[in-house]
């Protein structure tokens, strides 16, 4: 029973450290061509799409442009290899206003995959194995 034990908090272990391995995985799109990628975004609509080698973060661009007379605003969802994340992990955007009536927002984040899509709830990976954890301790306390 001991080596059942041993395998398992083997696998656990592997599962994690492979875990952090993968690449990063991101929504990309603009609402430009896909008037779906727009806010409020629907999440259920797009497929995460892994990022390249060495990209630790997702990225959400607001681009607000005044010509013809009127604000037209696009949203743009990336993988970012570089950028920096705001407050409160990406919620906070840092906003930047150009000559010609141009205000960019960029959001940078990096807390999980997708990020860069609708808000939603962050549950850490050992809130989700504590119970698989605390289960098998209690078998091995048994043995």
């Amino acid at each position: 029973m001991k080596w059942l034990f041993a395998c398992l908090i083997g696998a656990v272990a592997l599962f994690m450290v492979l875990d952090q391995g993968v690449a990063r995985k991101c929504y990309v799109c603009n609402s430009y061509f896909q008037k779906t990628c727009g806010d409020w975004f629907d999440n259920r609509t797009y497929n995460l799409e892994e990022c390249g080698e060495g990209v630790t973060m997702c990225r959400k661009i607001v681009q607000e442009v005044y010509y013809n007379d009127e604000w037209n605003v696009r949203y743009i969802r990336q993988c970012a290899p570089s950028g920096e994340v705001g407050e409160d992990e990406g919620r906070q955007c840092m906003e930047r206003t150009g000559t010609y009536r141009v205000k960019m927002r960029y959001c940078h984040c990096d807390n999980q995959d997708g990020c860069n899509g609708a808000e939603s709830v962050n549950i850490p990976m050992l809130t989700m194995l504590l119970p698989a954890l605390t289960t098998i301790g209690l078998l091995y306390r048994k043995l």
